[in-house]
């Protein structure tokens, strides 16, 4: 399962808020500031709700030092309305934890974005993070019609506990369901991928966060938490590949699972947040199921399928009507043929990948990227054993730099599970780098991606290899797929100035210097 990125669905406008300063809220909410302007420019002569409406708006606007001291101004009021106390108290306590978490904090800006980091290795983040989103804004927003003028504010936080603290989420939440990135508060919420042991999809992750600030805006916060996810899921690559989406290995896995067994995750159990489902596994299976969803509904019919859904929920029409617009079915039938269409698609079950589980770091202790492809621990069969065996051996020897011997090892457990197999692949690419056999490295890792597409170590490994071999061209996909998955490795932002400066490209310059603060570290 590839890592989860998440709009957390306690959107909507707060309850028992006077009229007039529920409107605001709505429109702060669905990040529509230019449309709630002229309403906060009304309310300046109310002195019962205007302090708590400046505060939000300055929160809305990411001005946290100024919406704390606002709200608390506020609150102090004998004026203040007695409706507004508890928001105002919420929206205070972030502003002060929002302000303390991205003190220090460089921005750095493009056309349609401004993305704030920690000072240091973060920074390396910037460049890659600018150009996809700048890519997202044109392709996703093309699609679904909604391209504002920004900046769009990007925070990228160094740790999930970061992360738990400028948002409605606990540390545990996060960890149980695998929650990585939010899109609320008129921002997009990110965590580094530094806070993980092997990294995560972060590129994906950003364009599908701006995916979802792109669909509340357009909706003005209509679209139901299924299909929001699903929208997010189907366009999340639309920065590199067509229109339509696709099923990882792990998540095909889930799927045809949840298929055999009879259990899959229902639309209602979706609500409120996928964040709060009760597992990894249970939210993996709901983003496969709301891509397939997606795919179902636009079939035939592209990107303009979207619009129509987003356009028939922002003018009132509740879900079922919106899909009977655009399908031709009620909700119900949808469901219902949906469910029979994904019986047809042949989803494959791949038992030897298992649940790709995020891993976050404990403490800041660094972890080796090996752990990425550490061998699989479950008992298997006695072949399964046997293979292991091998697998322990020859990392074994390979600490011990008998690096031959320990590349007959893993070929014989590759013999035994089979070419590709994730874990096995990566270390034997590994081992062959280290021998500096170029084409047994390729020929052993290559495979390992198809099964495995998130791995960054296995596409290190083949676009290092052909970078050796002098093969500029070909090595380039393969280095910006580790990039985006594990934006720290030297071999990946290096190996990729020297691609780009042969190219002429302009990113050569930002890969310049990140190639630099990696190696630094």
């Amino acid at each position: 399962m590839r890592a989860l990125v998440l709009l957390l669905a306690f959107s909507g406008v707060a309850h028992a808020m006077p009229e007039d300063v529920s409107r605001v809220y709505g429109m702060l909410e669905s990040s529509r500031l230019e449309e709630a302007a002229p309403l906060v420019d009304r309310l300046r002569k109310d002195a019962s709700v205007y302090p708590f409406v400046a505060g939000a708006w300055a929160f809305y606007h990411g001005d946290y030092t100024a919406a704390a001291d606002t709200l608390e101004s506020a609150l102090s009021s004998q004026a203040l309305d007695p409706q507004l106390v508890g928001e105002a108290t919420q929206l205070r306590d972030l502003a002060r934890n929002n302000a303390a978490v991205i003190k220090g904090f460089v921005h750095r800006r493009s056309a349609h974005f401004d993305v704030a980091v920690a000072p240091g290795l973060d920074e390396a983040l910037v460049g890659p993070a600018l150009d996809t989103l700048e890519k997202q804004w044109t392709q996703a927003g093309g699609d679904l019609g909604e391209q504002p003028e920004g900046p769009i504010r990007v925070e990228i936080y160094g740790d999930i506990t970061d992360l738990a603290k400028v948002s409605p989420l606990t540390v545990a939440e996060i960890e149980t369901s695998g929650t990585i990135a939010l899109c609320k508060y008129n921002r997009l919420m990110a965590t580094s991928p530094r806070a993980l042991v092997a990294g995560y999809p972060w590129l994906d992750t950003l364009s599908h966060e701006l995916t979802h600030y792109l669909v509340t805006r357009a909706s003005h916060d209509t679209v139901p938490i299924w299909l929001h996810e699903g929208i997010a899921k189907l366009e999340e690559t639309r920065w590199r590949a067509p229109f339509g989406g696709s099923l990882s290995p792990s998540q095909e896995h889930l799927l045809a699972t949840g298929l055999r067994d009879g259990h899959l995750v229902t639309f209602a159990q979706m609500h409120p947040s996928m964040a709060l489902l009760p597992s990894q596994e249970d939210a993996g299976l709901a983003f496969a199921e709301v891509t397939t969803a997606l795919q179902r509904i636009t079939e035939g019919r592209g990107p303009a399928a979207l619009r129509r859904l987003i356009g028939a929920l922002r003018d009132g029409a509740d879900v079922n009507h919106a899909v009977l617009a655009v399908t031709g079915e009620t909700f119900g039938a949808f469901e219902k043929s949906w469910h029979a269409w994904l019986k047809t698609r042949g989803y494959r079950l791949h038992p030897e990948l298992g649940m790709e589980r995020l891993r976050f770091k404990r403490d800041g202790v660094p972890k080796d990227d090996k752990d990425e492809d550490a061998p699989p621990t479950a008992p298997g069969n006695e072949r399964e054993q046997k293979a292991r065996s091998h697998v322990r051996l020859g990392t074994m020897l390979r600490t011990r730099g008998r690096l031959q011997a320990a590349a007959s090892e893993y070929e014989q457990a590759s013999a035994i599970f089979g070419p590709g197999h994730p874990e096995v692949a990566g270390r034997l690419g590994r081992t062959y780098l280290e021998l500096h056999a170029w084409d047994k490295a390729i020929a052993s890792a290559r495979p390992g991606i198809e099964r495995r597409p998130e791995s960054a170590g296995l596409k290190v490994t083949v676009g290092r290899a052909l970078l050796e071999k002098g093969d500029d061209a070909a090595a380039r996909p393969y280095l910006e797929g580790a990039l985006a998955v594990n934006p720290y490795d030297p071999q990946t932002r290096c190996g990729l100035q020297k691609i780009y400066a042969a190219l002429h490209d302009p990113r050569e310059t930002i890969e310049a210097a990140a190639c630099k603060q990696v190696s630094a570290r």
